[in-house]
Parts: C-alpha cells; structure tokens; sequence
C-alpha cells in the first residue's frame, strides 16, 4: 500500500526510546536514523566543530529527526555528561576503533553495571580481535585489505583492483547493526537485560555476496573435480553465463543499463529482444550463449554489447514496457534515484525544511507500516541545538531492572517466521533473523527455490539463502497448497515475502488475507 511518512503531531512505534549516538561514521549514523524516523528520541553527541559527519552532501537525511549535544570527551566534564546519558538510555551506538570508549569510562562492561538494559551497540573496521583490529577503519581500506576491489577489476583497463566509491562496507554494517539493536530489544521485553550488538565493516561488504565464499569452498574441498577460475578473463570477456544473464551494457544516449535474466525464459527472452535468439539453436553458437565455447564466447559478448547500444534509454524502455519479462535498471548518478519511477509510485521521496540549506528532497523511511508509520518531523538539527537542555538535563538514570525467568536463549528465539518468495532479498533477511534465534519454515515452489540450481554445483547458488531453515515444497496454485500456507501462517509471528507485484493476491496469500487468519 501507498503509505507515506506523516509529518502532523503523531508518534512513531519506537516513541519512547532513548537513544545515545557517538557515531563518527555513516554505519552508525544511518542506523539511528532508522530508529529516529520512526519515534525514538535520537541524540548525537559531537565534537566541538562538529561531527565530521556534517561535511558530507547526505548529512541533512542522516541526521534527520536526531538531537546535537557537544560534548569534549577527552575532558572530565564532557565525559561525566556523556556517561550520564548513557546511564540514561536504551540503545548506546558508537562506531570507533576498539578500546576508544572503553579507554574513555565508556565501554560497555564500565556501563552495564549501572545500566544493565542498555543496548550496546559497535560497527568496528575489521572486528575486535585479530591482526587487523586496531587498524583504522576507512571504506577503502577495508575493501582493499579483503579483496573487495579486485571483484572491480574488469571495469578498468589497466591490472589490478578499481577503486569503488559506492559505500558498500558501511550501508551493509548499518542494516546489520539496525537488525541487530532491534533483536536485542525484542530480547530485553523477555529477559530485562539488555546486552552488546556488534558487527564490522567487513561483515557489512561480506553479507552482500552472494555464493563467491561458497564457491571458493567448493573449489577448496574438490580440487580434483573443480579449479578455481577469474570470472572474466584477460580479454575482458566473462568466463561464466552468469554475467551475460546479468549484462551490464552502455545505451546509445550514454546511459549504463543492468539487466537481470537470471532465469532460463527470461534470459531467452532478452536475447530474443536483441535479435540474438536464433544463437541459441544454432550448432555454432548455442555453447558461446552460456560461455561453454571459448572460441566464440568473445564474439558472442562483442554481440551482446553492440545490441545494447543499439538503443537508447527509452527506446529500451519501450521493450520492456512491451515484454515484461525483460528489463534492466539505469545507473543513475547523485540524487536521479529521488525520480526512479518506482521510487515516485511508493511514495518514498520526501521534502523537509532544513534550518541551515532550506528545502531538502531526500528518501523516505525505509520501511512502511501500515498502522504505525514513520513520522517526520525535523531535519537535521543545528550544531548543539539541544546543548543547553541535555547538558543541564540529561536523561535519568535508567533503573535495573530485575531479570525474568524463562526468555528465549537467543535473541529471536520465541519468533516463528514464514517465509514466501523466492530469489535473494527477501529470502537473506530471513537468513539473518534465522541466525539470531528465529525459526524459519522457507515456502518453495514443488520444484524448488530458483537458486538452488542457479550455478553447476548444486546448492551453490542458494546456500546463503536457504541455511538453517525448514522447507516445504507446496504448489499455491492449489487448493491444498494454499491450505497448508493458511495453517502455518496461523503458527507464525511473521510473514516474509518477495513475490511482484499482484502474485500474493492470485496464490490467496496476500497481507488482508493472512492477517485476516492470524
């Protein structure tokens, strides 16, 4: 449904949530934003100057909705407020090195004795412990020290890696950290203590690969049967069907396109838009169409870019406007995401006036409820606007509470979620809350979640997806089919899915209708 943030006097899910925010960096800043848009009461303290978070062209939408304290934490004064507020607050985010709070009187076990709900919660560079753990903790040097860059490499010219400035390690860090303050929450409302949520940065870029880990186990385990191979050759052409399913191609009028035929008819049909489908049938060229013939795999990929640009933008969305089962989607540059048509149907574009740069045009929450939106009602505050009432004021101190017998284990251990859909996204968010106590019973179709068999080696393509779940393989087109998923939807605390658009209301497992049974 179209359900926007409201902006009128109202209150978000989260009102009444206290939470501290010492982050120096977007990991941390980002996740508080999620926790502020949707009601809690968000306070960064900065430097004096200025958290060097305000320099960046996104700061009026991270810190939007939050409140600035100043606060010198290298003095005693400065430290003794902060401590104060943390004292004082549910959730504690900080994203500096290891050992930086902690030598400050502001570390999690300094903190837990007086404040033991308190949610404490780190993105750190490379982890606590290890080698790399005292290492500073830049973008680029985390993508550089793992490898991340090399996986580029075939967008430049020259050899070696290419720099990447997408801000791959701390979005990834933020959602994780997001989901992980929110399971901790959950805990608390079961055990009264609160507990330490850390990841990294380097969690961050990992969680967003999808099988490369897998495939260098496979490799490693079998090196008789499979030898580890670069996805794209010297010459620059893919060594692998998986990069002509997922074409990246220059238009006619200079913009990039992405496609994603990552099924069997949806590739077809591509190529059959590109005039190219007769290659498929034809003893010369059909091993070439699924990079199984490298005498012809370069010429076949010369084809596949030349049919790109071969039209312009619109003339590409023409054909997907008339064939629903091709498409791509357009690298768009700066805030041209704010006009994806997408973007502008769900309503998920947002104006508010900013104190300092006037009127901002920005992403809306990140998430839509239906009975209790996001409520937006400031932009980012100015430097120590809340200076004079938190420094005097600070929150009171939070009193500890009382254990209580029998919770959960683990964090989302009394949570049951039913998961429909197939494909990455969605199905990896319920990896994630299956890895922190959840029991996930994954709906396939009778012949499978479509990653299972995306790669040679079976599983490959679905592991991350698929570990640590239950399956049933029902058909929804059925009567029966749609009766066992009305059952477990009974069970559940939680429905997870991912189909287009209209698919849910045909199969009868809609949100009306399982909400209307449970």
């Amino acid at each position: 449904m179209d359900q926007r943030a409201t902006t009128d006097v109202q209150v978000g899910p989260l009102n009444g949530l206290r939470v501290v925010d010492f982050s120096n960096s977007p990991a941390g800043a980002q996740a508080s934003l999620t926790l502020a848009d949707f009601g809690a009461d968000v306070v960064m303290v900065e430097p004096a100057g200025g958290s060097r978070l305000r320099s960046m062209p996104s700061f009026p939408f991270i810190a939007r909705g939050k409140k600035s304290v100043v606060l010198d934490l290298h003095g005693e004064r400065g430290l003794d407020r902060a401590r104060r507020l943390a004292l004082g607050a549910d959730v504690l985010i900080e994203t500096f090195r290891p050992g930086v709070m902690e030598a400050r009187g502001l570390g999690y076990e300094s903190l837990r004795g007086q404040n033991a709900g308190l949610v404490y919660a780190s993105v750190t560079g490379f982890g606590r412990t290890g080698p790399y753990a005292g290492a500073k903790g830049y973008e680029s040097l985390i993508m550089a020290r793992i490898g991340a860059l090399w996986a580029s490499k075939g967008m430049v010219s020259r050899e070696g890696p290419a720099h990447v400035s997408v801000p791959y390690c701390s979005f990834g860090a933020s959602q994780l950290l997001l989901v992980g303050m929110l399971a901790a929450l959950h805990e608390r409302a079961s055990s009264g203590l609160g507990q330490r949520v850390e990841t990294s940065l380097v969690k961050g870029v990992a969680a967003m690969g999808t099988w490369n880990w897998y495939l260098r186990v496979v490799t490693s385990k079998y090196p008789d049967a499979f030898t580890p191979a670069a996805p794209i050759s010297d010459a620059g052409v893919p060594l692998s069907p998986m990069f002509f399913m997922l074409l990246i191609g220059l238009a006619k009028d200079g913009r990039w396109l992405q496609f994603s035929q990552v099924q069997p008819h949806l590739y077809v049909a591509m190529l059959k838009a590109m005039g190219l489908d007769w290659m498929l049938g034809d003893d010369e060229w059909k091993g070439a169409a699924f990079a199984a013939d490298p005498d012809k795999n370069g010429e076949f990929w010369d084809r596949l870019i030349t049919a790109v640009q071969a039209r312009s933008l619109a003339e590409w969305q023409e054909v997907f406007e008339q064939n629903h089962d091709v498409w791509a989607e357009t690298m768009r540059r700066g805030c041209e995401l704010l006009d994806h048509p997408q973007i502008q149907h769900l309503g998920a574009v947002v104006e508010l006036d900013d104190l300092e740069r006037g009127p901002v045009r920005q992403p809306g929450p990140i998430a839509q409820l239906s009975a209790t939106p996001a409520v937006l009602h400031d932009s980012a505050p100015c430097l120590d606007a809340n200076g004079d009432e938190l420094r005097v004021s600070p929150w009171p101190m939070k009193t500890s509470p009382s254990p209580i017998d029998g919770g959960p284990s683990r964090a989302l251990g009394d949570v049951v979620v039913l998961e429909l859909g197939t494909f990455f996204a969605a199905p990896f968010g319920g990896t994630i809350l299956r890895e922190l106590g959840a029991r996930v019973i994954k709906v396939e179709p009778i012949e499978g979640e479509p990653m299972r068999n995306l790669l040679p080696f079976p599983e490959v393509g679905a592991a991350k997806v698929m570990q640590g779940k239950e399956s049933i393989a029902v058909d929804l087109s059925s009567k029966e089919g749609r009766a066992i998923v009305h059952e477990l939807a009974r069970r559940s605390d939680v429905v997870l899915q991912s189909f287009r658009a209209g698919v849910a209301e045909r199969q009868g497992v809609d949100s009306a209708t399982l909400r209307a049974l449970n």
